[in-house]
């Protein structure tokens, strides 16, 4: 019997969350074969298996996984797996409080895994139901079907009335997909463990729009210029949380940029942004968007992020607070361009571009005095037509 083990995708997160199981439970896989698709904070990732065998899971799907921790076994035949299974069983039998295996006519109960009991008891699934998946261990993705299927605990209905019950709950529920529930407990997990705060500032372009003329490059690419830029004087928005309430900086402002084409969200890195030419961010940045819609996205594409900056450029879009992925202090974003009403010096009406520049961050790193003058320094490099030539230049 091998470990199926979880490997360090990339440095900055703890963890990640099994998306989906390629092979099923007690199938054979080959060295080399995708096994499972996981979901870091930054991209999906595949699985594969190092060795032949049986494949026996240990975690369902959905299920948050730690890096180097098992998430599977590999027997080297069904059999050896069975006698796992069987030696399991009769481990946890023997251990169970006495009468427990038995339901109160008399029939053996199965048994369940701790998730399993909790997913039964939060859904009222009964005793009868369970005995009814005619398997001595029951696991949670067997609970899961019980109340897909709509067998949910009627009392004294009749087994028509259940099955009426089940067809009506069936047409107003729908089921999260793989990815929205790996979505889910990424956003669970950043709100249980960071206590984030948000600050947003507005941002003058019109020194952009008559400056830029027919540059190659668009304002995505000089915020992140911008953004690199200010490393030195912020280095606590460029670091990753460490142990015992310390922070470790970046020794470069590679800076994250989320890519949504509709093939799902993804984070590549915008590597060393301060010293390298504007031109070239723009051209990584039509690459990663190509890569994002063939997902043939590089291997080291998603390394070493030290900030990210998140976009939100639909046209009626004028904030946004993303949440902060765990392993960063914060998160910046830019909203859509939008016109707004200003006066002039004599009071005369005039309309001028804008837009929203934002940050979320950790509070238990950076306060809220801290986040104000970052902004106020990025806005002022946006606004300057001296500071936008020296950063493009």
């Amino acid at each position: 019997m091998r470990e199926l083990l979880l490997p360090k995708f990339n440095n900055n997160d703890e963890g990640c969350v099994l998306v989906d199981w390629a092979v099923e439970d007690g199938d054979e896989v080959f060295a080399d074969e995708v096994v499972a698709e996981v979901e870091t904070a930054k991209a999906l990732e595949e699985l594969v298996a190092d060795v032949d065998g049986v494949l026996h899971r240990l975690v369902e799907v959905g299920a948050q996984c730690e890096f180097g921790r098992p998430v599977g076994l590999l027997f080297d035949s069904h059999q050896e797996r069975d006698d796992y299974l069987a030696n399991l069983a009769s481990a946890e039998v023997s251990t169970a409080p006495e009468g427990e295996d038995e339901d109160h006519d008399g029939g053996p109960e199965p048994i369940l895994s701790d998730a399993a009991r909790t997913l039964a008891q939060d859904h009222g699934i009964r005793s009868e139901q369970l005995r009814s998946l005619g398997k001595r261990v029951v696991k949670a993705s067997d609970v899961q079907r019980l109340i897909d299927q709509g067998v949910m605990d009627q009392g004294a209905e009749s087994a028509a009335a259940v099955a009426a019950g089940a067809a009506a709950d069936a047409a107003a529920v729908v089921s999260l997909s793989t990815r929205q529930r790996a979505v889910a407990a990424v956003v669970s997990e950043a709100h249980r463990t960071i206590p984030a705060a948000f600050a947003a500032i507005a941002v003058d372009l019109t020194a952009f729009r008559a400056t830029r003329g027919g540059a190659p490059y668009g304002l995505v690419e000089l915020l992140v210029k911008a953004m690199a830029a200010r490393q030195a004087d912020f280095p606590l928005f460029f670091a990753t949380p460490g142990a015992d309430h310390t922070l470790v900086l970046a020794s470069d402002a590679n800076v994250g940029v989320t890519i949504d084409v509709g093939t799902g969200l993804f984070i590549p890195v915008l590597r060393d942004a301060a010293r390298r030419p504007i031109g070239d961010l723009a051209d990584d940045l039509m690459d990663f968007r190509v890569s994002a819609l063939r997902q043939n996205f590089r291997g080291d594409a998603f390394a070493d992020e030290a900030i990210t900056l998140s976009l939100h450029n639909d046209p009626d879009i004028i904030l946004a607070a993303p949440i902060v992925h765990p392993g960063r202090t914060c998160v910046v974003t830019l909203c859509a361009e939008r016109s707004e009403v200003a006066l002039a010096e004599d009071g005369t009406p005039f309309t001028r571009p804008v837009t929203t520049v934002a940050v979320t961050y950790d509070h238990r790193y950076l306060n809220g005095r801290d986040a104000v003058r970052f902004l106020t320094a990025v806005k002022q490099d946006l606004e300057s037509a001296d500071a936008i030539a020296r950063l493009a230049g």
